[in-house]
């Protein structure tokens, strides 16, 4: 991360400025001040509150969005939609996602409204990320990069788990650590297809070889994985986190009374 200046000539200024989310984000950290210098304190951060495994330096959670194990499914999601439904929410009634091009979020008359070759944004904001909306704090959604370097760190298998089938998962340097990514098939026009048979995961990287129509995510059935997939962004599929690191930042104070320098 680039290292950026700030000079700020009094305490109001600074705290201000560090109120403000849109400009700056508080870490885990305390400050103090004394003799006029900012003293920058960090302490640890809370334990995750989802369960993960490190594999190729990545930290992925063990279970999907909305699942209560390793085993379940959990939510369906869009592709840069935050509201994730259950296998019996799918369908076309009242109240049901049909999980369309009509009812994609993003898309209206006939084109997608963002992620774009007119924005030029291939990568999903924090706000459209569903594993961000759901679980907070430092998860999100993987990226097609991401999902690449599991594959290559791991060895795969397809397998049961109490019964459920799925790929597992094998980091190819400690056996001791796996990922189980149960088949949930997928759901588009109303229904879930392929249960026990194939699994799909989104990323969140939008595949512009193909305009603005796809996105990257896992894909993997008995006998093949493609890691860099691609597939309509209306198409539901569940998603996996990662946690992402802390950035460190650090504060200097020097010479002239409450001049505070944050570097970014």
């Amino acid at each position: 991360m680039g290292k950026y200046l700030k000079k700020f000539e009094t305490m109001s200024q600074y705290n201000a400025y560090t109120a403000d989310t849109t400009n700056f984000i508080l870490p885990n950290v305390s400050l103090t001040v004394d003799n006029n210098t900012v003293h920058y304190n960090p302490s640890t951060p809370p334990t995750p509150s989802h369960d993960f495994v490190e594999i190729g330096g990545i930290k992925w959670a063990t279970m999907n969005v909305g699942a209560n194990s390793v085993t379940d499914t959990g939510l369906y999601f869009q592709w840069g939609d935050t509201q994730g439904y259950t296998a019996a929410q799918v369908g076309e009634g009242e109240g049901q996602k049909y999980f369309g091009e009509d009812d994609c979020i993003y898309y209206n008359d006939g084109s997608y409204t963002k992620y774009n070759e007119g924005d030029s944004l291939i990568t999903l904001e924090s706000t459209d990320d569903a594993v961000k909306a759901a679980w907070g704090g430092n998860w999100r959604m993987p990226t097609v990069s991401e999902f690449i370097a599991l594959g290559e760190a791991v060895n795969t298998a397809w397998t049961q788990v109490n019964g459920v089938s799925g790929l597992m998962c094998t980091d190819k340097t400690d056996e001791t650590k796996t990922l189980f990514f149960p088949a949930c098939g997928s759901a588009y026009y109303g229904s879930v297809f392929n249960v026990g048979n194939s699994g799909n995961y989104w990323s969140s990287s939008l595949n512009a070889d193909y305009g603005d129509s796809n996105a990257y995510n896992l894909n993997f059935n008995n006998g093949d994985v493609n890691w860099d997939n691609n597939n309509n962004r209306y198409n539901g599929y569940p998603v996996r986190g990662v946690l992402a690191e802390h950035s460190s930042i650090s504060f200097y104070a020097v010479g002239i009374p409450y001049s505070i320098f944050l570097f970014l």
